[in-house]
């Protein structure tokens, strides 16, 4: 279960080689966020696989449906967000445009939103204290990502 939420979520590995130039990411900033994911696929894994147990019929149960649902619309915003937002500026062009479209019309951070309900909905089909814990932060740093995009 867990290597294929992080398995299909991989695709942030390929949003960096679409994107067209742009700001560049400063070094310090790329290895902790790096090392972050690296110990958190790790924390992940590690509890899913040594820890958890789940009853016979969990792929059943409401809470993982659900859960499984959430995290499948999250990536799907995601997905449909970094999209827009790569198409954004043509080629050559610069200065600061409003995405519009998809989850742009409710929200000004429809890409954070995504990402933001596809790890609750991790969280709620696994029910493990660490997927929960990796959703709060989530929640929290790219709420405040968000936060200062929409400013």
């Amino acid at each position: 279960c867990n290597s294929f939420f992080f398995l299909v979520h991989c695709r942030a590995l390929i949003f960096p080689l679409l994107i067209r130039e742009g700001k560049p990411t400063p070094f310090f900033t790329f290895v902790l966020a790096l090392l972050f994911c690296v110990y958190n696929g790790y924390l992940q894994g590690r509890s899913l696989s040594n820890y958890a147990k789940y009853p016979s019929g969990w792929l059943k149960d409401p809470c993982f449906i659900t859960g499984f649902i959430g995290w499948l619309v999250g990536m799907a915003i995601n997905i449909h967000s970094d999209h827009i937002l790569r198409n954004l500026r043509k080629p050559g062009e610069t200065g600061y445009k409003i995405p519009r479209g998809g989850m742009f019309e409710y929200v000004s951070g429809a890409n954070f939103f995504g990402e933001i309900l596809e790890w609750f909905g991790f969280a709620l089909a696994c029910c493990t204290i660490e997927s929960l814990a990796f959703a709060l932060c989530t929640l929290f740093i790219l709420g405040s990502r968000a936060k200062q995009h929409h400013q």
